[in-house]
């Protein structure tokens, strides 16, 4: 059920199906993975979301819960206090439902966890969810809830929402709450949200951030659509058919499609991206093991990275130890960074474009255990830069942006359209999202 469906149940009606969810979590973290913890959380008995309930990724604060952010590092890390984010929609009616899986302290895009087991695909057990927030979109995807918060760093929201066919939210990095969360970058991080419709997400937004009640939709006709060229290049062939005729259908609806330039946005992501996460992890990290009287907040970094169990992370953090980024590599990190955020405005002048769309992902979910590389056009290729490839830029510099189920390949796997707007331009964003969802296929979720 959408969350717009659950608000048309009379709020007892929706309080006595929390229990219902509560067994469906069970079931999904036996057969998905999907879950960490399930333990309802309420506070307020009345307000816009009253009895809707909420899965958190469970690297955000809810109180009374562990915070584990998916690592044995924080196992026994229970938070004192909400998050922002998770304070207002509790406020606001809404019921934790509990706590979902992730790649390791949200360092990851596949969700294997070596703690908590991996997640899988909601239609294709054999397949990985994507991540980091893994469990967040599957619990949507299997209509345990209606929406759910992860995190985002560099798609760790629009690439699951691709994978599992459902909507992700990545809101302007600085537009929600960023306390209680065990963060990767301050640059850079943000939460974001799944659900099941873009109108979803704009009610959750509207309750977020306070905002205007949510009105008509936007408008196709005439509306500029810009089509970046950087990324459709080496994309598999079954994703780039879906994303073709999803734009096909927009364009067919009065949609104008418009080619685009930001200038070296690729280049300029991969320039910045892991230098700005590295250098302000190993600081992030130092302050939340110090927050939560962790016996390893006097540690050294090789020592805390011996403790980790995902094994990609443990190396991870192990070459952070012994090679850490130079303070002159991350100042020039952040250089290039406004530089990339210069290039999103200028190409939007430039063009006249009301918003930016291309393939959320060039590839389609990994088997489960694919950690390392992946076949593309029949050669293998690294797997964590080719998933985040079209997402990594506007990541860096803080653009918002919304992934949409475009449609499925063949094999029935489902393709996400990402649309990206500018800096702060949200509401306009999630507008034309709405219009662009109601004229794409149905999203065909095989739950609810």
């Amino acid at each position: 059920m959408s969350l717009r469906e659950w608000l048309d149940i009379e709020i007892a009606g929706r309080r006595e199906r929390v229990g219902g969810c509560v067994d469906r979590a069970k079931e999904t973290t036996a057969s998905h993975g999907a879950w960490i913890t399930v333990g309802p959380r309420s506070t307020a008995d009345d307000g816009p979301l009253a009895g809707v309930p909420l899965a958190v990724k469970d690297n955000i604060d809810v109180a009374g819960l562990a915070t584990t952010a998916g690592s044995p590092l924080f196992a026994d890390a229970v938070a004192e206090t909400d998050a922002g984010v998770v304070s207002v929609l509790k406020s606001a009616g809404a019921t934790v439902l509990g706590k979902t899986n992730l790649h390791e302290l949200g360092f990851g895009i596949t969700s294997n966890n070596a703690t908590f087991g991996p997640v899988r695909h909601p239609w294709h057990p054999a397949r990985s969810a994507g991540g980091s927030s893994g469990g967040s979109a599957v619990a949507v995807a299997l209509d345990v809830v209606p929406v759910s918060l992860g995190t985002d760093t560099g798609g760790s929201v629009t690439i699951p929402a691709s994978f599992c066919g459902i909507v992700g939210f990545r809101p302007s990095t600085g537009r929600y709450p960023g306390d209680g969360v065990v963060n990767l970058s301050y640059s850079r991080d943000t939460v974001g949200v799944h659900a099941r419709t873009a109108r979803d997400v704009r009610i959750i937004d509207e309750v977020i951030t306070s905002g205007s009640t949510p009105g008509a939709p936007g408008e196709l006709e005439g509306l500029r659509i810009g089509v970046p060229a950087s990324r459709y290049r080496d994309v598999d062939p079954r994703v780039t058919e879906v994303v073709r005729a999803a734009l096909a259908t927009l364009t067919a609806a009065g949609a104008q499609l418009v080619e685009v330039e930001v200038r070296d946005d690729l280049t300029l992501a991969a320039e910045s991206g892991d230098p700005l996460v590295l250098f302000e992890f190993a600081r992030l990290l130092r302050q939340r093991l110090l927050l939560t009287g962790s016996p390893l907040a006097g540690a050294g970094l090789a020592e805390v990275a011996s403790r980790i169990s995902s094994p990609d992370v443990r190396a991870l953090l192990a070459g952070m130890a012994s090679a850490p980024v130079t303070v002159e590599r991350y100042t020039a990190a952040r250089d290039a960074r406004w530089r990339l955020r210069e290039a999103y405005r200028e190409a939007f002048e430039r063009s006249g474009a009301d918003v930016l769309a291309w393939p959320t992902c060039p590839v389609l979910p990994p088997l489960i255990g694919e950690d390392d590389t992946i076949m593309l056009h029949e050669r293998p290729v690294p797997l964590f830069p080719t998933v985040i490839r079209n997402t990594e830029p506007g990541t860096v510099a803080g653009q918002p942006a919304v992934s949409l189920p475009a449609g499925t390949t063949a094999d029935d796997l489902p393709v996400g359209l990402c649309l990206e707007g500018r800096v702060f331009d949200d509401e306009r964003l999630l507008r034309i999202a709405v219009a662009v969802e109601d004229v794409l296929p149905r999203n065909d979720l095989r739950a609810g």
